[in-house]
């Protein structure tokens, strides 16, 4: 005889960046196990792989919302809400202390986190004629090791959405990635730092925590931001 088959609950919510409606589901107990396996191993490229995974599993209209091109800000809110839903509005993380370094397990409430910040000018105008306009960085783009500075170049390609020259507008369609790297090779220093203070002030979806040590006493304070502060 075929055991009864559960229905799930269905929540809705609105992505912060794109404003995109997503429609949802809380996650099972199958796919919350594959996220602990990913966070016990402490490899931010597994756990973001997991997270991206489960994302994409409890959404309802895929073909609205696709968890590898939104962008990461919106990807993590989105977990964070079916997080909420599937496990309770609160998770228990282990902080050190500044001046001690012992352990403390502090208990943080995910409602209370929020997109710091505000959006970033994403058209950049590198002479008179000439600009490109940024999209921020998707799951999809962002590098497995950030501090290798060709990873970070290839996010920086893969952000690209338009360049203009005069009153010429070139898309993705328009230009091969080889093409869009030889075009950023030319630039100045000056000039590529406008890029790179674009994805420097990106806002950042995360809470500031304070609390007290256990051991020492010393009150202490630290920004959590991205997923890997509040589950890893």
């Amino acid at each position: 005889m075929a055991l009864p088959v559960l229905e799930v609950s269905r929540y809705t919510c609105e992505l912060p960046v794109s404003k995109k409606k997503v429609e949802y589901r809380p996650f099972l107990v199958k796919e919350q196990k594959v996220l602990l396996i990913a966070s016990e191993s402490e490899e931010n490229s597994e756990v973001q792989t997991a997270m991206s995974d489960l994302v994409q599993n409890c959404v309802f209209n895929k073909e609205d919302v696709n968890v590898n091109t939104i962008p990461m800000m919106d990807l993590e809110y989105l977990f964070i809400q079916i997080r909420i839903k599937s496990a309770g509005e609160t998770v228990k993380v282990g902080l050190g202390c500044k001046d001690c370094e012992q352990q403390s397990e502090v208990e943080i409430d995910l409602r209370e986190s929020k997109m710091n910040g505000v959006l970033p000018e994403s058209r950049l105008q590198l002479t008179e004629s000439i600009g490109l306009s940024l999209t921020f960085p998707s799951i999809s783009s962002m590098p497995e090791d950030s501090e290798s500075s060709d990873n970070v170049f290839d996010m920086i390609v893969g952000c690209i959405e338009t360049v203009w020259s005069g009153d010429e507008l070139f898309t993705r369609d328009d230009f091969t990635t080889k093409e869009l790297k030889d075009f950023l090779d030319q630039f100045t220093t000056e000039q590529f730092e406008q890029i790179n203070n674009y994805f420097m002030t990106m806002p950042k979806y995360g809470q500031d925590i304070n609390w007290k040590c256990i051991d020492c006493g010393v009150e202490n304070t630290r920004e959590l931001q991205g997923i890997n502060d509040f589950f890893v």
